[in-house]
């Protein structure tokens, strides 16, 4: 708090409220760094200070008009005013250093700090005693002084600062103490050098730092270790030169055939730079196992170039090949190996013991050509050299053996008709016999008669018998092997194949009951049939004592199944009672000739019926057949 200076009238006395006197003094002039001071009382009339005992210190204060001050104007001392002021003026405490002033103790108005002595209230205030004057909101406290305690607190500050500095001097600068430990602080921790552990730690650094290929690694079987990645490239192209062969030789067998697949046949190359390069690489990189481990990434590389040292890395060369020249060899493979499979088939056939002979059947042969390709570009690609890779053919089974012929072949259904005694035609039914004879179908094939027989000629020992053309009965070459082809139809219908095609005759024939027969003529009406079943059947055809017989061969219909013909004459055409007469011009003058006999029409339903040990258990109707009545004719001239 500043007090105000005041100037107090010349001659003027300061009169207390009580009666009390403060002899004046003359204001000195003073000039300072506080600014021009002047008396405090100049020009200020007599007023009297008095305050209550009870009033606070800092009411007892005045002021002046605030003034400009080079520095801050320290408080003034102040005493309290009572009876025993002036008894006691004289014995205020000299303060050192200060100059003397107005008052009575000898202090001027001059300038004091905060904590200057002011009068105590109450008791020994009013006896004018001076007490320390501070703030009156914050009264400032005496000084102590405790000198051996600071030095102490900055001894051992500064020890523990050298200490600190004497452990760091190895962290900070690299210097370390020879007889004296060395420690350094990382991650929160305190670690001691060790001088084995570091020297040690040296020997791995300058392990991982050396410029070659770590000891044990192996590339295609070669050690590449302690090498630069030049060196192991001319190792690398120097131990393939020095083996032979190529990059790889990879040998199929098949039986007793092999074929070679090398750099001869199949055109390859290897990046020898780029498995150098990884190889070089192996132990110098870092994984992330140790990511939340207390182990480094440096024990982590350390770790791995020593088990290399033990175990071995072994590296493979990149190569690349023709693939399609692969593809090449292994279809030439194929095409050598592959064999399609042959049947069994009924060689000879004795009618007088009924016996057959059959070929021996012919497995197929062939490869998974896929498979097979697989396998040797996997052999390639590994760059092997001297394997063998062994290949079983697979085996397809054909469709008949000569065991399944010889113990399940039986005869299915047959069927024979009486011939005439006219020679020639039964020659041409002998021969016709001889040409169907010994027919085997596969599931699904059809047989056809005028295939079979071809056309018949008096080359093929055809001869001239009679025959049905336009209605007439003529000589014809061939004539009579209707007769095969009815004695034919009659045996497959009652195997249970399929008829395709099948037509009958004229009139009805005397061998073979109405709706039952099937004539043929070359080459526009023929007989077929399909082989329905799901093995194959065979035809056997034969003429012995003027009887002409047809048997089917194959797996059998059924237990105690067998299959029977019915045919049922729906209706009759009887023919015109007149006879009709034709010229011909041809004839001789005079001459006449039956050439048409009157013959009754008929339609018939033919049906199949099956049986089972003896009781018919189906039946379904196979066609009709519609026989012309034909009119008596005889031609004259």
């Amino acid at each position: 708090m500043s007090l105000g200076n005041r100037k107090k009238s010349d001659g003027a006395n300061l009169n207390h409220a009580g009666g009390s006197v403060w002899p004046r003094q003359a204001a000195p002039e003073r000039a300072g760094e506080a600014g021009e001071f002047g008396d405090p009382f100049l020009s200020a009339p007599d007023i009297g200070y008095g305050l209550e005992p009870e009033t606070e210190p800092g009411e007892a204060f005045r002021f002046d008009e605030p003034l400009s001050w080079a520095a801050p104007l320290p408080e003034a001392a102040l005493r309290r005013w009572g009876p025993e002021a002036e008894g006691r003026a004289g014995k205020a405490p000299e303060r050192q250093g200060r100059p003397s002033g107005p008052f009575p103790d000898g202090g001027g108005h001059g300038v004091r700090k905060s904590g200057a002595a002011r009068p105590v209230q109450g008791g020994a205030a009013s006896k004018g005693i001076w007490r320390s004057v501070g703030r009156p909101s914050v009264p400032e406290a005496e000084p102590k002084g405790h000198p051996f305690l600071y030095v102490g607190v900055i001894s051992v500050c500064t020890l523990l600062l050298a200490v600190i500095v004497v452990m760091m001097m190895p962290q900070l600068t690299g210097y370390f103490w020879k007889d004296i430990g060395n420690f350094t602080f990382i991650n929160g921790e305190t670690l001691r050098y060790d001088p084995k552990i570091a020297q040690t730690y040296k020997q791995y650094r300058d392990y991982l730092q050396q410029d070659v290929i770590y000891p044990g690694v192996f590339v295609d079987g070669v050690h590449v270790g302690e090498m630069t990645i030049g060196e192991a490239r001319d190792a690398l192209s120097g131990a393939r030169a020095s083996q032979g062969g190529g990059l790889f030789s990879v040998t199929v067998a098949i039986g007793n055939r092999t074929w070679i697949f090398d750099s001869g046949n199949v055109p390859a190359v290897r990046d020898v730079g780029l498995a150098t390069e990884q190889a070089y690489a192996v132990g110098r990189t870092n994984s992330t196992v140790t990511i939340g481990t207390k182990q480094t990434p440096f024990r982590e590389r350390v770790d791995a170039v020593l088990a290399m040292r033990e175990k071995g890395v072994n590296l493979t060369a990149a190569a690349s090949y023709d693939k399609e020249a692969v593809r090449g060899l292994i279809g030439e493979i194929e095409a050598y190996v592959t064999r399609q499979p042959i049947d069994a088939q009924i060689e000879s056939f004795n009618f007088a013991t009924r016996a057959f002979s059959f070929t021996d059947e012919q497995l197929g042969v062939t490869i998974d050509s896929e498979a097979l390709y697989d396998k040797v570009t996997a052999s390639l690609d590994r760059l092997e050299k001297g394997v063998t890779l062994n290949v079983d053919p697979v085996l397809t089974q054909p469709a008949v053996t000569k065991a399944e012929l010889t113990a399940g072949f039986k005869m299915v259904a047959a069927y024979t008709t009486d011939t005439t005694g006219d020679s020639n035609r039964n020659n041409n039914i002998a021969l016709a016999c001889q040409a169907i004879n010994g027919t085997a179908l596969m599931p699904g094939e059809t047989f056809s008669f005028n295939g079979a027989t071809g056309q018949r000629t008096i080359g093929k020992g055809y001869r001239e018998a009679g025959a049905i053309s336009a209605g007439q009965s003529i000589e014809e070459v061939g004539g009579g092997i209707c007769q095969v082809s009815s004695t034919l139809f009659n045996a497959v219908a009652r195997a249970d194949l399929e008829i395709v095609r099948r037509s009958p005759h004229a009139w009805p024939s005397t061998y073979v009951n109405r709706g039952e027969d099937a004539t043929v003529n070359w080459p526009n009406l023929d007989f077929t049939f399909r082989n329905s079943q799901s093995t194959p059947v065979f035809v056997i055809a034969y003429y012995q004592d003027r009887k002409c017989s047809a048997e089917i061969w194959g797996y059998s219909l059924g237990e105690g199944v067998t299959i029977d013909l019915k045919s049922n004459i729906v209706k009759t055409m009887e023919p015109p009672p007149d006879t009709r007469y034709v010229v011909n011009s041809g004839m001789a003058p005079g001459a006449s000739k039956e050439t048409v006999k009157p013959r009754t029409g008929y339609v018939v339903d033919t049906y199949k019926v099956w049986y089972q040990n003896g009781q018919e258990i189906k039946r379904e109707k196979m066609h009709t057949s519609t026989y012309k009545a034909y009119q008596r004719t005889i031609e004259y001239n």
